[in-house]
């Protein structure tokens, strides 16, 4: 052999070597990514939980204003003690509206001596009137009975005229039946003017008690107003001393003894002199992100963590979910897409004595309960846009293709790409298949290649996530790392490092 066709044969052999060792080292350096691992696992309890953070505060609260404006003279409670209801708080300066209400009184003792002498003066004249009345019957008595005798008196009379005028009667008897008739005649008079004198003194005293009554009704109409003055005196003076309208913990105490009460509308906080909280019911208002608050239903059960209390965990149960966000916002369009909290309200079962109003809390509310299900890894779950069929199935991978795109990545010579001509018009074929964006798992196929596994998955947990479909128990899957999972690609081969995990499992566990 020539010496000429040697060193060919040398160079040609050094190419060689030169081209298998690189895309050795090519291949080594792409062929297997390093991953983390979990297991799918089967639970006996899995429990799906909204945690959310909020202030302590009572049922029910009180914020105790004076009605009366006056001068503090008495201040029984301070700021944290108990109080039961009917306890007297406080006590205003009282000598003004107790005189008030002495003088109101006074006044009222007065219209009612007045409408008693004007109700005494009406029944004598009502007895007086009786009186009258039987007076005119008895002068009507006496009218008719004069009346019968005139009539038979003036027969008497007329008789005898008759029998005088006939000369059969004496002058003497003939004047003596004309006397008896004219003193009938009078007699008749007088006894029809004391009928018409007991008429008169019946109406009279009749006017007399009509005006005694309207008299009686003025006087009665001034004791009812000084009755209605009496009652705002006395209610002023009653309202000098302040109770406690409920059984509870002075929460806050804003006035001191000396300093004055001062009456105001509700809004005004210089017009509350201390905050009354009935610490037998106790609650926690939640903010609750948008996105967990449609999970939560009236009924759920929560345990609750108050800061100043760190080592008790408080059973409480949610009685209240808001239908508006806490935070909504009218005046910019630009607030729409800001997230939005929602108030939750829960009622602890057994709130400590310690708590008070205000204090921060966190609670984790338990949303769904279910027993012996399949679960994987949360941080398992990643999203794939995948091609999918003409029902928006997707189209699994080829397993031939899979491989033959891997041999192709680790042995192009000299670590270099795929030809141009390939990598185009495998682009072109992927704009033609319709595509869609599916929540899945990596599992970890025998030949330690990744698989993309589309899931149905179910409620999660603080770490799992319960899987419906597409995983078996025992299989083997991709948790990490976050940055692998965001890039690895459907039949990468990997490598399986779970170190880290060994780490993170001893620190959970001291």
């Amino acid at each position: 052999m020539s010496r000429k066709k040697k060193i060919l044969i040398g160079v040609i052999v050094g190419v060689l070597v030169i081209g298998i060792v690189t895309a050795s080292l090519n291949y080594n350096r792409t062929e297997k990514t390093t991953v983390q691992t979990g297991r799918v696992e089967r639970k006996e309890l899995l429990e799906s939980r909204v945690n959310a953070s909020g202030e302590i505060r009572a049922k029910e609260t009180v914020d105790i204003q004076a009605e009366v404006p006056g001068i503090i003279v008495e201040l029984n409670v301070r700021e944290g003690d108990r109080v039961k209801q009917g306890d007297v708080l406080l006590r205003l300066d009282p000598i003004q509206s107790r005189s008030e209400a002495e003088a109101a009184a006074a006044n009222v003792n007065a219209f009612l001596a007045e409408t008693s002498q004007q109700q005494m003066q009406i029944a004598n004249a009502e007895n007086n009137h009786e009186r009258d009345k039987a007076g005119l019957l008895t002068a009507k008595a006496d009218l008719e009975q004069a009346r019968v005798q005139h009539l038979r008196a003036k027969g008497t009379h007329d008789r005898k005229m008759q029998l005088y005028e006939e000369n059969l009667l004496s002058r003497e008897e003939y004047e003596l039946a004309r006397a008896d008739w004219n003193a009938t005649q009078s007699v008749l008079a007088a006894a029809q003017a004391r009928v018409n004198q007991a008429e008169i003194q019946i109406k009279t005293s009749a006017l007399q008690i009509e005006q005694m009554r309207a008299m009686t009704r003025a006087v009665q109409s001034r004791l009812n107003g000084a009755k209605a003055s009496q009652a705002r005196a006395l209610d002023v003076y009653r309202k000098t001393t302040i109770y406690s309208p409920l059984t509870g913990i002075i929460t806050k105490l804003n006035v001191e003894k000396g300093e004055r009460a001062i009456p105001g509308i509700q809004s005004d906080p210089r017009a509350t002199l201390m905050t009354i909280a009935d610490m037998s019911v106790v609650q926690v208002d939640l903010k609750v992100d948008e996105t967990d608050v449609v999970g939560i239903s009236l009924g759920d059960k929560a345990k609750v963590k108050v800061d100043a209390l760190p080592e008790k965990a408080i059973e409480a149960e949610v009685i209240e979910i808001g239908n508006s966000p806490m935070n909504k916002s009218s005046t910019s369009l630009t607030n729409t897409q800001e997230a939005k909290d929602f108030k939750v309200r829960i009622q602890l079962k057994e709130p400590p004595t310690e708590l008070r109003p205000g204090l921060s809390a966190t609670a984790d509310i338990t949303t769904k309960v279910k027993n012996n299900v399949i679960t994987a890894p949360l941080q398992a779950i990643t999203v794939r846009e995948l091609p999918i069929d003409a029902q928006g199935n997707h189209i699994p991978p080829d397993p031939a293709a899979l491989k033959k795109k891997n041999e192709r990545k680790g042995f192009s010579f000299f670590g270099g790409s795929s030809p141009k001509g390939v990598t185009s018009a495998s682009k072109d074929k992927d704009k033609k298949i319709k595509k869609k964006e599916f929540e899945g798992v990596f599992a970890i196929n025998k030949d330690n290649s990744a698989q993309f596994r589309p899931v149905k998955t179910g409620i999660k947990g603080e770490t799992e996530i319960e899987m419906l479909k597409g995983l078996s128990e025992g299989e083997e899957i991709i948790t990490g790392s976050y940055k692998t999972l965001r890039t690895i690609e459907d039949g990468t081969p990997v490598k399986i490092d779970n170190t880290a995990n060994k780490g993170d499992q001893d620190k959970k566990e001291k």
